[in-house]
C-alpha cells in the first residue's frame, strides 16, 4: 500500500497554489477579467476551471512522480513527441520568461499605487528577493512557497466571503452588460474564459508541477497533492469572485479590486491584503525564475550558475518597467489557446496512452 505523508501533501499542494497566484491573480485582476465580468455566469466558468485544475493536476503530478525526469521540461516531449514537444517546451519557457517580467512589473505597480513609493522600489525589491531565493536552491524554494500558499488561500477566501455575505444584494443580480464589464472580458463567452484561465495557467505550471510530483514520496501522494492544489486554488478564485460580485459596479473598473474588498472591511485588512499580494507575486516570481535559470544551465557551464542567476535578475528587473495591465491583457489570452491544445493532448495520452515502454522512450529519466 502506498504511503502518504500528509505534511508533504500540504507543502506540495501549497507550492502548487502559490506558484499560480501571481500578480494578476493576487490583485484580483485575472479573476475580474475571466470571471467577474460575466456576472453570475462567471461562477459556471469557475466550475469548469476547477474540474480541469483538479483532474490535470492529478495527472501531471502523478506522471512527474512516475517518470522522475532529468529535466522537468521534458514532460512536453513525453506527451507530444520529440518535435512538437520541443516546440511547446521552448514556447512555454518564453511564456514563463514573460510572466516573470509581468510579476516584477506588478510589484512595481502595487508599490506605487498603494504604498505611494516609486515603482522602482517595488520591482527592484521583488527582483532582488527572488534572486536570493533562487540562489538558495529548489528544495528551499518549495519549502518557502509551500508555506505561503495555504496562508493566501485562507485570508483571500475569508475576505471574499465576508464581503459577499455582507454586501450582496439577494434581490438583484449584477448587471454584466455594462460598458466596463464588456470591456473587461478577454473573450465573448464565460465558458471560453473558464477554459482559457485554466489552460494558460497549466501551460505555465506544467513543468513545475512535474518537478513537484517527482518530490512526492509515492504516486498516491502526488495525486492527492495535485487534486488538493487545484481544489484550493479554485476555492480562492470563488472567494474573490463572490466578494467582487457583491461589489460589482465598484470593482469592475479597478486595477486592484482585492484591495477594495479589503478596504471595505477596514484599512488594516487592506494593508494586510497588500502584503498578501506582494507575497503572491513573490511566490510565482521565484519558482519561474528558477525554471528559466535551470533551463539556461543546459547551455551555460555549471560554474557560471551564480553569474547567470544575477544576469537573469537584472534582465527581469529591467523588463519590470513595462506597464503591468497592458502586459496581462496582451499575453495571457493568446497563450491560453496554445494551452488548450496541450491539455487535449494530455487527456488523450492519458485515456488512450501507448505502451509504457514507448512513452518513456522519448525522455530522459534520472
Amino acid at each position: 500500500m502506498e504511503q502518504v505523508n500528509w505534511r508533504n501533501v500540504v507543502k506540495l499542494s501549497g507550492a502548487y497554489i502559490a506558484y499560480l497566484i501571481g500578480s494578476g491573480f493576487a490583485t484580483g485582476q485575472e479573476v475580474l477579467q475571466f470571471f467577474v465580468s460575466y456576472g453570475m455566469k462567471g461562477l459556471y466558468g469557475a466550475l469548469i476551471s476547477a474540474v480541469l485544475f483538479c483532474s490535470i493536476g492529478v495527472i501531471v503530478m502523478r506522471k512527474g512522480h512516475e517518470l522522475q525526469l532529468a529535466r522537468p521540461s521534458l514532460i512536453f516531449r513525453h506527451y507530444c513527441g520529440n518535435y512538437l514537444g520541443r516546440a511547446i517546451e521552448y514556447f512555454t519557457l518564453l511564456f514563463i520568461f514573460s510572466i516573470v517580467v509581468i510579476m516584477i512589473a506588478g510589484s512595481g505597480a502595487i508599490a506605487e499605487e498603494y504604498f505611494g513609493v516609486p515603482s522602482a522600489v517595488g520591482w527592484l525589491g521583488m527582483g532582488v528577493v527572488a534572486m536570493i531565493t533562487v540562489l538558495a536552491g529548489l528544495r528551499r524554494l518549495v519549502d518557502i512557497i509551500g508555506a505561503i500558499g495555504p496562508f493566501i488561500v485562507v485570508f483571500t477566501v475569508a475576505v471574499g466571503m465576508y464581503t459577499f455575505f455582507h454586501d450582496f444584494n439577494w434581490t438583484t443580480a449584477p448587471v454584466a452588460t455594462t460598458t466596463a464589464a464588456l470591456a473587461a472580458r478577454p473573450v465573448a463567452h464565460w465558458w471560453q474564459a473558464g477554459t482559457l484561465f485554466f489552460c494558460y495557467n497549466m501551460l505555465a505550471g506544467m513543468v513545475f508541477f512535474t518537478e513537484l510530483g517527482a518530490q512526492a514520496s509515492s504516486r498516491k501522494e502526488a495525486g492527492i497533492a495535485g487534486f488538493c492544489g487545484g481544489f484550493f486554488l479554485m476555492l480562492t478564485v470563488v472567494g474573490m469572485l463572490c466578494g467582487m460580485l457583491a461589489n460589482f459596479d465598484a470593482v469592475i473598473g479597478l486595477q486592484v479590486p482585492n484591495l477594495y474588498l479589503g478596504a471595505k472591511i477596514s484599512p488594516l485588512v487592506a494593508l494586510v491584503f497588500s502584503v498578501i499580494i506582494m507575497f503572491g507575486i513573490y511566490s510565482t516570481t521565484a519558482p519561474m525564475y528558477w525554471l528559466i535559470k535551470n533551463e539556461c544551465l543546459k547551455v551555460v557551464p555549471q560554474r557560471w550558475e551564480i553569474a547567470l542567476t544575477v544576469a537573469l535578475g537584472v534582465v527581469f528587473m529591467l523588463g519590470g518597467s513595462f506597464p503591468f495591465g497592458k502586459l496581462v491583457s496582451l499575453i495571457y489570452p493568446f497563450v491560453g489557446y496554445v494551452g488548450i491544445a496541450l491539455v487535449l493532448v494530455v487527456f488523450a495520452r492519458t485515456l488512450f496512452k501507448n505502451s509504457s515502454n514507448d512513452a518513456q522512450g522519448d525522455v530522459e529519466t534520472n
